[in-house]
């Protein structure tokens, strides 16, 4: 029998010492981080920079809107034309053959470059559409990051919780066979009698709650009682904590499973925002750890209005209008061409004149008369009218910014003030658990209060994660909208 106490209480031991390995390294997973994972993400932003298709389309449309800048900036083309008579006609100096005129139109001063000016404009909005497409690529990237983290480190987690819940089950087990469990509580009991307290024996049976009130009637009766509850009692009792535990090491195992289906749909949203191979591996960090802003979360509203480049398309499209507006004023007023006409003459036989046979050429000026009004009347309306929607656009524009910037406060404060709170909540779970695995090892009590404080280890351990995700997130949110991403 002492042989047999001795080599529980080993086991015991051991399964307390694997308990507390696995509770430090729970504690080093949720505290823990690695630069290299940073490291791991600022390539993948320089990666995704390079080959996502919807950036590489928006800058493709930014180049093209830079060639309209030449085309609109030139002048008209040059208008030629060759004459020729099939029969020579009969002029004072000779009969002439054929001509050759050159014309070249010009529009009124100033039209050319309002012109470029407004394909230029147009061109920065492209642009600003472009570091839009870019900001909101990276916060994806970061986004998808933080999410692959968080299933991660939380797959890691339910790994090490099902690990410390087998080693409960064993010492459950051990306790539940151990013929030394069982008889010590009867033992106690029965060669004390009335002069071991109630609470004591009832706790060594487990069913003190049935079994406390007949100790008043007798010291037989006790003794009795108790001996029934050591004996008969513990072994159900003992059983039914093998059997919670094993239930709880299933639902771990079904919420292990899940991350792990979450990780893979993650992984491949992530691959597709690089645009490569679905199942490519990615280099997932073990630990996360807190971004900073690169300005203080009151100065990000006029960050926000000063860089967002949504608010620099529309402003780049106002003043697009007003120069439109202005080329459609010039171009309602003359355009003058200047031209030459060469006229090729023949000698006329007889033809006693000096200029007999001499070509002439003859130098023209024309114009043209915009007197039809409308057209360009409506061509300044419409600019004005654009001009006008722009404004408003952006008017609107800011009141939304302005809302997401206060509820990206609101996202960002909760979300710090959730990282402090899960993480004392982990600490004290964490040592609730530590204290109540002593207790279980020593009495054998509180087996189900075990059960629930180590849920709420893994509990507070997940709800950490993914504060600190969601506080990472609303961090590359406010890059977003400021247009400032970090590498």
């Amino acid at each position: 029998m002492n042989n047999i106490k001795f080599q529980v209480s080993g086991f015991k031991f051991q399964v307390v010492h694997a308990i507390n390995r696995i509770a430090g390294l729970i504690l080093f997973v949720l505290l823990s981080s690695t630069v290299h994972a940073q490291d791991s993400l600022s390539v993948y932003l320089q990666l995704a920079g390079k080959n996502n298709p919807s950036v590489k389309a928006a800058f493709s449309q930014y180049l093209a809107a830079l060639e309209k800048v030449p085309q609109v900036g030139s002048l008209p083309d040059p208008q030629g034309s060759l004459d020729f008579f099939l029969k020579p006609m009969e002029l004072l100096n000779g009969n002439q053959v054929g001509s050759v005129s050159l014309m070249q139109m010009f529009p009124w001063f100033g039209t050319l470059k309002l012109a470029k000016d407004e394909a230029s404009l147009m061109a920065k909005a492209q642009f600003s559409l472009f570091q839009e497409s870019k900001a909101a690529l990276f916060y994806n990237v970061k986004t998808s990051w933080y999410q692959l983290a968080k299933y991660k480190r939380g797959i890691a987690l339910i790994n090490q919780n099902i690990a410390l819940l087998e080693s409960i089950e064993k010492l459950a087990l051990v306790k539940f066979q151990s013929p030394a469990g069982s008889s010590s509580g009867s033992g106690s009991s029965s060669g004390s009698g009335m002069q071991g307290t109630p609470s004591a024996t009832a706790n060594s049976g487990g069913m003190g709650g049935m079994n406390s009130q007949p100790a008043a009637s007798g010291q037989t009766q006790s003794g009795m009682s108790a001996g029934t509850s050591g004996g008969m009692g513990s072994k159900p009792t003992g059983l039914a904590d093998v059997l919670q535990v094993r239930m709880e090491i299933l639902d771990q195992k079904n919420q292990l499973l899940l991350l792990k289906d979450q990780l893979k749909t993650e992984e491949a949203n992530f691959n597709s925002l690089l645009n490569r191979d679905q199942n490519s591996a990615i280099e997932i960090p073990d630990s996360l750890k807190m971004e900073t802003l690169s300005v203080s979360a009151l100065a990000v509203a006029d960050s926000i209005l000063s860089n967002n480049p949504m608010l620099a398309m529309l402003d780049a499209e106002e003043q697009a209008y007003s120069a439109m507006a202005d080329k459609a004023r010039k171009m309602g007023l003359p355009m003058v061409g200047v031209g030459v006409n060469y006229m090729v003459i023949q000698k006329q036989a007889g033809n006693m004149s000096m200029m007999n046979g001499s070509d002439m050429v003859m130098p023209m000026l024309n114009f043209t008369i915009p007197i039809y009004r409308k057209k360009y009347t409506a061509m300044q309306k419409e600019a004005n009218y654009l001009q006008e929607s722009t404004i408003l656009k952006s008017d609107e524009m800011k009141n939304m910014l302005l809302l997401e910037y206060r509820q990206l406060v609101q996202n960002y404060s909760d979300a710090e003030r959730r990282v402090e709170l899960h993480k004392e909540q982990s600490d004290l779970a964490n040592r609730t658990a530590n204290l109540l695995l002593a207790g279980f090892t020593s009495t054998g009590t509180d087996f189900e209060e075990i059960l629930r404080i180590q849920y709420k280890v893994l509990e507070y351990g997940l709800k950490h994660i993914e504060a600190v995700a969601d506080y990472n997130t609303a961090v590359a949110k406010a890059e977003k909208l400021m247009n400032t991403v970090n590498y």
